[in-house]
């Protein structure tokens, strides 16, 4: 199964949000992180299928940005 690195963030006033840095353009949003969770795997699946495939697990969380992590409240893993 592959698995992607995903982002979860939160800003004062708004809902959960969600991106995958692997797939630029992959992002999603819920009014809980478990929601962002489910959506972002969904989003996924649909981005992949629509666009070039992109080989997961080049990234760990250790290696992200401190702008790539700016707003975050936690890092996940979405396996699909």
């Amino acid at each position: 199964m592959p698995k992607y690195l995903a982002i979860i963030r939160k800003a004062e006033g708004t809902d959960y949000w969600i991106d995958v840095p692997e797939v630029p353009g992959c992002v999603s949003r819920g009014e809980t992180a478990e929601a962002a969770k489910s959506n972002i795997r969904e989003a996924l699946l649909l981005h992949l299928k629509e666009n070039q495939p992109v080989l997961p697990g080049r990234r760990t969380a250790d290696q992200l940005t401190k702008e790539e992590l700016e707003d975050a409240v936690e890092t996940c893993i979405i396996e699909l």
